[in-house]
C-alpha cells in the first residue's frame, strides 16, 4: 500500500471518533398529551387517549377524582358541568351516576382502570393527582402492572405519600422557583423529575434541576403552545413538553430530529 493512501487511512479512522463524540444525537423529547389528544375527541376520554397512542406520543396527561362510592374517574374539574351534559361534582356523585353522563357527543366518563386497560404497552400515563387517596391510585397502577410506565404530579404532601407506598414510582412536583429550592425538594422527595409552565423556567434553573439528577418536564400550554414556545423549551434543554396540540409538537420535533 502507498504511503500516502495509509496516512490518509490512519487519519481517516483517527478523526472519525473525535467528529461523533463532537456532534452528539440529540437528545429526544418525550410528547405528553394534555388529558389526551383531545383536539379530535373530548379530553379525559378513551378515545383522546387512543387518538394519542395513534399519533405516537409518550404519555396521555389524566385527573384523577374518587366518585362518593369510591370508584376512580377521570375529570379534570371538581363538578362535571363543563365537560358533560350532567352536574354535580364527581365526589359527591356515585358511579352510577358518572356513567350515565355523555361526553361530547357520544364517549362515557372513564373509570382508571379503563384508562390503564387501554394504555398498557402502548403509552405512558402522567398522573395528575386530584382528588383521590394514593394508596388507591398505587393499588390501581401495581395491580395493573404500570408501575414503571406511570409519573404523578400531585402536592409536596401528595407526593410524598407515594413514595412512601412504593419508592419506584416516579413523581413530579411543581418548579419551586428558585436553585436552593430545587435542591432541598431533589434531596427531600428523591423527585425523578419538576414540572411547570415553560414561562417559569429559565436556564439558571433548568441548570440546577439537572445538575441535581432530576429531569425537566415542561407544559408549554396557553400562549407558548405553538413552534416558538416549543422552540423555547428546547433551548431549555427540557426532556419532555406537555402539549394540547402534540399533533403539531411531533412533527416540529422531527424536523429537528428529537424524535
Amino acid at each position: 500500500m502507498p504511503l500516502r493512501l495509509l496516512i490518509v487511512l490512519l487519519v481517516v479512522a483517527g478523526t472519525a471518533p473525535l467528529m461523533a463524540a463532537e456532534n452528539p444525537k440529540p437528545k429526544r423529547i418525550l410528547v405528553i398529551a394534555h388529558r389526551g389528544a383531545h383536539q379530535k375527541a373530548p379530553e379525559n376520554t378513551l378515545a383522546s387517549f387512543q387518538h394519542a397512542i395513534d399519533l405516537g406520543c409518550d404519555y396521555v396527561e389524566v385527573d384523577v377524582r374518587r366518585t362518593s362510592d369510591s370508584v376512580l374517574v377521570l375529570m379534570h374539574d371538581s363538578d362535571v358541568a363543563r365537560t358533560t351534559d350532567g352536574t354535580g361534582k364527581v365526589n359527591e356523585l356515585t358511579y352510577a351516576d358518572i356513567q350515565k353522563l355523555t361526553v361530547g357527543q357520544s364517549e362515557k366518563v372513564p373509570t382508571f382502570d379503563e384508562a390503564l386497560k387501554l394504555c398498557r404497552g402502548k403509552i405512558k400515563i402522567y398522573i395528575d393527582h386530584k382528588d383521590a387517596p394514593p394508596a388507591e391510585i398505587v393499588e390501581t397502577v401495581t395491580r395493573h402492572k404500570m408501575v414503571n410506565d406511570v409519573i404523578i404530579y400531585s402536592s409536596y404532601d401528595g407526593l410524598r405519600a407515594f413514595k412512601k407506598l412504593n419508592p419506584k414510582i416516579w413523581i413530579m412536583p411543581p418548579n419551586p422557583g428558585s436553585v436552593e429550592k430545587i435542591i432541598a425538594i431533589r434531596r427531600d422527595l428523591k423527585a425523578e423529575t419538576f414540572d411547570g409552565n415553560v414561562r417559569d423556567w429559565n436556564i439558571e434553573l433548568a441548570k440546577a434541576a439537572h445538575a441535581a439528577g432530576a429531569q425537566i418536564w415542561v407544559d408549554n400550554l396557553g400562549e407558548n403552545d405553538n413552534e416558538v414556545g416549543f422552540q423555547k423549551s428546547l433551548n431549555l434543554g427540557v426532556d419532555a413538553i406537555q402539549t394540547d396540540y402534540p399533533e403539531k409538537l411531533i412533527p416540529f420535533l422531527k424536523r429537528l430530529g428529537r424524535r
